[in-house]
């Protein structure tokens, strides 16, 4: 197994207006973790612009990067959506925005276009973690954490209170999500970065005073201003939630993610 797998595209849906699904498949004997959960995250490498093969032979050589000569291919972080046929295939989600190396590639994308798959790991790597005691959860992003969210949703025991705020560029983002747990919706309308309404509506929201757990997926600065409210206006201890910076508004490239 190498650290950089080939996957091949072998469906496109366009699932809103905003967003691309993709279904990819391993070529070769490799597969994707069958027991991941929720928002696992992986690692894509994609071709240069015009080409529709990603250079996975560049990042399995020893001292790949290295060189400052050498530029390195275009790679980013995304949410693994969906996985079948015990990691054989796997469904990934892009949100559409008019520019950038991801973005640009999904709108383009066609079965027999191949992509690199990081792996790098014996196992999946996921953020949402809720304690064995949490009685409810607080469920918040805006479209780059949908797909995760959207997941954690779909994988949720019978009847587990959740609220779930979801901020999507247009109406005709928002989804129906099938789940078994107990989840009340809300959607708003927004541009995200910057200018999200996120921080505001967790802001003013009423949460219930039993042990909980709460997860939040969007802009670094949106997460931060949530995770600010969930500890002074909501009084939620470190351990229960988790805020992930998706993306950095102003900012491209694959280290333009980060968690506290």
């Amino acid at each position: 197994m190498e650290f950089c797998e080939p996957a091949e595209v072998v469906a496109v849906t366009r699932v809103t207006p905003s967003m691309i699904r993709v279904r990819l498949r391993a070529l070769g004997e490799w597969t994707w973790y069958a027991d991941g959960r929720g928002d696992e995250r992986v690692d894509i490498a994609f071709p240069w612009p015009g080409e529709t093969r990603a250079d996975v032979t560049y990042f399995n050589r020893e001292h790949a990067g290295e060189s400052l000569n050498e530029p390195t291919p275009p790679w980013r972080h995304y949410t693994m959506r969906a996985v079948h046929d015990r990691g054989r295939e796997f469904d990934v989600e892009f949100v559409v925005h008019g520019d950038g190396v991801a973005s640009t590639w999904a709108e383009r994308a066609e079965p027999g276009h191949v992509l690199g798959i990081f792996l790098g790991s014996t196992v999946s790597h996921a953020y949402h973690s809720p304690p064995n005691d949490a009685q409810w959860q607080l469920l918040v992003a805006d479209a780059t954490g949908l797909p995760g969210l959207a997941r954690i949703v779909e994988e949720l025991p019978e009847g587990v209170p959740v609220q779930a705020i979801v901020e999507v560029p247009t109406a005709a983002d928002r989804r129906v999500i099938e789940t078994r747990g107990d989840v009340d919706w809300t959607w708003i309308i927004g541009p995200g970065g910057r200018e999200s309404a996120l921080p505001t509506a967790v802001e003013g929201i009423a949460l219930p005073e039993t042990p909980g757990y709460a997860w939040v997926a969007c802009e670094s600065a949106a997460a931060r201003s949530i995770r600010t409210h969930l500890r002074r206006r909501h009084s939620q201890p470190r351990d229960r939630h988790r805020a992930i910076g998706f993306w950095t508004a102003g900012k491209i490239g694959h280290d333009g993610r980060g968690t506290d």
